[in-house]
């Protein structure tokens, strides 16, 4: 194992991702048996994401709400051909992603290019730059990174 760089910060995790298959009833299952809540619903519709190097449109549905210091995000695929998709299909619902909120996409995105490590799933918002890693096999899971800008 590569020794840790000094002058790297460490990334903090501050969100977890669940796919769902129906968002509504998940949603309330988690209000009702967890107490977590308010959520926040928004949409996604990325015409200009990247899916494994290709264009792809991304839409899904999505629900957000504070559980203590981590945002919980749920995710309801649409159609297209996207990371949400593919997992539902081949695993079913369940933990997606970490999320990473990072300062500087490239640096971030540089150094995991150095470690073997290529981007999944990729778009830009006007808010928001997000990548997904392909870690899964190494992590068990997605590494989102995001950037505001």
């Amino acid at each position: 194992m590569k020794p840790k760089e000094q002058n790297v910060k460490p990334l903090k995790v501050d969100q977890v991702c669940l796919v769902v298959k129906d968002l509504k009833k998940s949603v309330a299952k988690l209000e009702s048996l967890m107490n977590i809540g308010p959520f926040e619903f928004k949409e996604t519709d990325q015409p200009d994401a990247v899916l494994r190097g290709e264009k792809t449109h991304v839409r899904a549905q999505r629900a957000y709400a504070q559980a203590g210091p981590m945002e919980l995000e749920l995710i309801e695929p649409g159609e297209g051909d996207n990371a949400f998709r593919e997992f539902l299909r081949d695993k079913g619902e369940g933990v997606h992603h970490f999320g990473v909120l990072v300062s500087d996409m490239e640096v971030e995105l540089a150094r995991f290019r150095e470690q073997g490590v290529a981007v999944l799933q990729s778009w830009e918002s006007a808010r928001t730059r997000i990548a997904y890693l392909d870690t899964e096999g190494i992590l068990g899971v997605i590494l989102e990174l995001r950037q505001r800008k």
